[in-house]
């Protein structure tokens, strides 16, 4: 028996994106997630004990058709919804923004939508803030909106941009870097999530990773616990950065259900020992097989990533007997 208790499905139904933002490694390609397949697995999300749904990328509202149905079909299941994780950038027109909005509230979302802001997402602050603007008015609820910033590198450039934002909304930039960070002022309330920089990939340039420390070990509760699905159906239990690698899948939603995904979870050694025993007990045995780490690292989506592309598979396995 594992003790991965995901409580949420979390839906990639594409990995194209109207931005190409410099840390971002997801490669995009044409593939769209089957909306037939998505509902059947929504359908049986909550009879599997998931109770909430989200909505992530590339970018979703590049698909809004599938935001409509998955959204409906939440809705009749009586599973909550949520967040969306977005640029706010994608649309051409204003006309374009409000009817798609307005056809999402109309098909029953209530959660929230997340805007991806900070100095890594090179988008225009006015559409940004028109785009905040216009959610807040078809959804009538000055909480509805909230940020994701991304910090570990470029914090000051970040700060300078969300401040920016903030004026053009006619609000005020409160705590920036604390836990209860906030845009708020004129009707408006928007909080501010932290997400901490893994160094991979184009991002690998931005910041040292062995920062001399070793991560807490909370056994993935953090980007974990969730039924991650990507366009092509796999199923990981994470939305990590070494989340390309199939030995985080868990399944794919074209031929399991929800449910026998959470029954067979344990014969995936990789996951099933990270959630059990933790990726700390993976790296203590790794060392007493002779592995030299380059150092030590206070994030421990890195350190997945490092193990699963720089470490020899024989070695890994070895680490989960």
């Amino acid at each position: 028996m594992t003790r991965f208790r995901p409580t949420e499905a979390l839906f990639s139904p594409t990995t194209d994106c109207n931005l190409a933002c410099p840390h971002c490694d997801i490669r995009k390609s044409q593939v769209l997630l089957s909306k037939a397949a998505a509902v059947r697995f929504l359908a049986q999300c909550g009879d599997a004990g998931i109770g909430r749904v989200g909505f992530t990328g590339g970018e979703p509202f590049l698909v809004p058709d599938f935001l409509y149905t998955l959204s409906s079909e939440a809705l009749r299941h009586g599973l909550n919804f949520d967040r969306i994780m977005t640029n706010g950038v994608w649309w051409k027109s204003r006309k374009e923004l409000i009817g798609v909005l307005s056809r999402l509230r109309g098909a029953g979302y209530d959660g929230s939508l997340c805007v991806s802001a900070d100095a890594f997402h090179r988008q225009d602050a006015k559409k940004v803030a028109q785009f905040l603007r216009s959610v807040v008015s078809v959804w009538r609820r000055p909480d509805v909106v909230s940020i994701a910033y991304v910090t570990g590198a470029k914090v000051k450039e970040t700060g300078r941009k969300l401040s920016k934002l903030a004026g053009l909304l006619g609000c005020i930039l409160k705590d920036f870097g604390s836990s209860h960070a906030s845009i708020e002022g004129c009707g408006i309330f928007i909080k501010l999530l932290k997400i901490e920089l893994s160094p991979v990939g184009k991002a690998s340039k931005l910041k040292d990773p062995w920062d001399g420390r070793w991560f807490k070990e909370d056994k993935c509760r953090g980007p974990g616990n969730v039924l991650f699905v990507l366009p092509d159906g796999d199923v990981k239990p994470c939305c990590g950065y070494a989340i390309d690698s199939k030995l985080l899948t868990i399944g794919n939603i074209r031929r399991d259900s929800a449910g026998s995904i959470l029954r067979d979870i344990s014969s995936n050694r990789f996951v099933h020992t990270i959630y059990n025993s933790g990726l700390s007990t993976i790296r203590r045995r790794m060392e007493k097989d002779g592995v030299k780490f380059p150092g030590k690292t206070t994030n421990h989506c890195y350190f997945c990533h490092y193990i699963l592309t720089a470490v020899p598979r024989r070695i890994l396995d070895r680490s989960l007997d």
